[in-house]
């Protein structure tokens, strides 16, 4: 099972056909603050291009720290195959 209560991980990447080099990094030092001023930029959904309403970071090991920004929809998606 992965990890998906604060920590998404690779298991989550696959089920969301992401590629981990292809993603933004993310600041090393991110903290809550960071995460939402991420969440209220313009970005697009990493799954399906609608409009992201959640940001999270995945530690990706040898890839360091991936945002993902996910719509409501394929958040709860991600959350619920978790």
């Amino acid at each position: 099972m992965n990890d998906f209560a604060g920590k998404p991980n690779a298991g989550m990447l696959h089920l969301l056909a992401a590629e981990p080099t292809l993603l933004p990094a993310a600041p090393l030092d991110a903290d809550g603050e960071t995460i939402e001023a991420r969440r209220n930029e313009n970005h697009t959904c990493l799954r399906c291009g609608k409009p992201a309403t959640t940001a999270l970071i995945a530690d990706l090991d040898e890839h360091g720290k991936r945002w993902l920004d996910l719509c409501y929809d394929d958040f709860n998606l991600a959350r619920e195959a978790n």
